[in-house]
């Protein structure tokens, strides 16, 4: 399935062009905002439908066309979720790839819609890192989401932006980006940001990086 996809797909998968400096930040925040959209469907965000758990979120199943756009792809552990208003949860043996994986619903079985968030928090932040959340394991001997927590600890925000970005990003954007793609990995489920808030952020870092990027340069700041 995933073979043929990627002969529809020109650019192939997100994880071969995270540490690209082509790969500007304007581009790397559409794409962010292409998978939230994908992801705000499957968790009912287009009406009533049946909320869809893909429960593998990461950067190699997210496919690239030749004009950046990006979709969510390999529904292969995808779970169509019965949550009804009486419970939010479904318990099911935990799926989905380490160091993405939501690490209550590894410990505990119990599925939701919040352990999609987490996934795509650390796919936010292999974007901003430019680096896989294995490259940093094999690094730093940890995943990302603990590399991030305790880059954040010790208020060093500014070292987890790959290198080429950091003369791109107008500082408002990199702020709004940053508190929203941590806000996902929360260790509590009810303190995570829906798609909706996600979407909404991501946008307002789009916005803050096109409106203001080209006064902060003339202005010298960047």
């Amino acid at each position: 399935m995933k073979k043929s996809l990627f002969e529809y797909a020109p650019k192939r998968s997100l994880d071969r062009y995270l540490n690209d400096a082509s790969l500007t930040w304007v581009k790397r925040l559409n794409i962010c905002i292409d998978v939230a959209k994908s992801l705000d469907f499957l968790h009912g965000g287009a009406g009533n439908q049946p909320k869809v758990i893909h429960r593998d979120i990461k950067t190699e199943n997210i496919l690239l066309y030749d004009d950046w756009k990006a979709k969510l792809a390999d529904f292969g552990l995808a779970l169509i979720s019965p949550l009804i208003q009486e419970t939010d949860y479904v318990i099911d043996h935990a799926c989905g790839t380490i160091g993405y994986l939501d690490p209550l619903y590894r410990k505990s079985g119990f599925l939701t819609i919040e352990s999609d968030i987490y996934s795509f928090g650390v796919v936010l932040f292999e974007i901003l890192c430019g680096r896989s959340t294995f490259a940093i394991h094999k690094h730093e001997g940890h995943y990302l989401p603990d590399f991030i927590k305790k880059i954040f600890e010790e208020k060093k925000h500014d070292e987890v932006v790959f290198e080429q970005l950091r003369e791109q990003i107008v500082p408002k954007s990199l702020t709004t980006f940053q508190e929203i793609a941590y806000q996902c990995l929360h260790h509590e489920r009810e303190k995570r940001p829906t798609t909706d808030d996600i979407l909404r952020e991501l946008k307002k870092a789009l916005e803050f990086q096109v409106s203001n990027y080209d006064s902060v340069m003339k202005a010298g700041i960047l």
